[in-house]
Order: C-alpha cells, then structure tokens, then sequence
C-alpha cells in the first residue's frame, strides 16, 4: 500500500513543481528581451566605431585639403612671380625701341 501512495505523491510534487516553473512563454519572453538588449549593445557599439572612424576620417580630408591648398598657393605665386618676370621683360623690350 506504500507504493501507490508514494507514487501518488511523486506525482503531486511533479505537478506542483511543474506549475510553478516558468511557462514556456514567460521564457520566450525573456530570452527575447536578453537578445534585444544584446542587439540593441552591439548598435551602439558599431555606432560608436562608425563615429570615430568619420571623424578619423575627417581629420585626414583636412590635413589633406590643407595641403593641397598650400601647394595650390605656392603654385600660383609661383606662376604669378614668372608673369611678372615676363612683364618686366617685355617692358624693358619696348623701352629699348
């Protein structure tokens, strides 16, 4: 009679474990909750990289667009020096006839 009993009672403790165990949904819910967080982490991480590598970037087209305008700079004053020789040049020719 020991048997049937215990059983019985094995199988009330189960049933009562098992009902207040978390339900399946409960555990979808919360591992997609725990998957967004992750998610939403790694967004604002790449988004942060993103925003360093632009401003990194930035950096270099200055230094870059600083450095052509000074060359660009020296050219024409080189060019404009070279006008002015030709100038002084013609000049003198038209003084000598």
């Amino acid at each position: 009679m020991q048997k049937p009993l215990t059983y019985a009672l094995l199988l009330a403790a189960t049933l009562g474990l098992a009902a207040c165990g978390d339900k399946p949904e409960d555990k979808m819910e919360s591992a997609a909750e725990q998957k967004a967080e992750e998610v939403r982490e790694e967004a604002a991480d790449v988004a942060k990289e993103a925003s360093t590598a632009v401003e990194k970037k930035a950096e270099e087209v200055s230094e870059e667009a600083a450095d052509v305008a000074e060359e660009a700079s020296t050219a024409v004053e080189k060019k404009a020096e070279e006008v002015r020789e030709d100038a002084d040049k013609v000049l003198e020719e038209q003084k000598q006839q």
